[in-house]
């Protein structure tokens, strides 16, 4: 798929992700398989997947638990826990962390559905006109993809000023934001 989109495209999708490596006899286990957990990938497994495409910088929008009811399910399944994630993947060159150099992005409205506010990951939210300091990868995200006309982002790639640090103790619910 990656390989297919244009620069600046976008890929965004839902899956399962599990806690840990699924061994072969559960990966390949036909009634977790039927549950769609049998071949859940390690997230950092899957990370390390995209890093060897040149993909440094995964967004994940939305994640959560995924509670298991059924007996044989959870026996199946034993210690692995299991989440469903919603990720968002650029194809821009990208770092593999995030950098300061400065920049500052304003939502300026217009994307359907986000009339107030848009939602690009679970740490990144922009409020319509509010101002919001962000990485040189966000930046690149907002200005080299499709959602350059809603922004203004000022700043440029001439001074770095070390690591942005983009993560936050209290991760946004897109739900209570738009």
């Amino acid at each position: 798929i990656f390989r297919v989109l244009k620069p600046g495209g976008e890929l965004y999708f839902s899956d399962v992700f599990a806690s840990r490596r699924i061994p072969d006899a559960i990966f390949k286990d036909p009634v977790l398989l039927g549950e769609c957990l049998g071949g859940a990938m390690y997230m950092p497994d899957f990370r390390r997947m995209l890093n060897t495409l040149g993909i440094f910088d995964i967004r994940t929008v939305s994640q959560g638990e995924i509670e298991l009811h059924d007996e044989e399910v959870l026996e199946k399944a034993g210690m692995i826990e299991f989440s469903s994630a919603t990720v968002r993947i650029f194809k821009l060159d990208l770092e593999d962390d995030c950098e300061d150099y400065g920049h500052v992005a304003i939502y300026q409205g217009g994307i359907k559905h986000s009339p107030h506010a848009f939602v690009l990951d679970d740490h990144h939210v922009f409020k319509t006109g509010l101002p919001v300091p962000i990485c040189g990868n966000t930046a690149n995200m907002l200005s080299q993809s499709r959602y350059h006309p809603y922004f203004t982002i000022h700043g440029d790639f001439s001074q770095h000023y070390g690591h942005f640090d983009c993560s936050d103790d209290a991760p946004v619910d897109p739900s209570n934001c738009c």
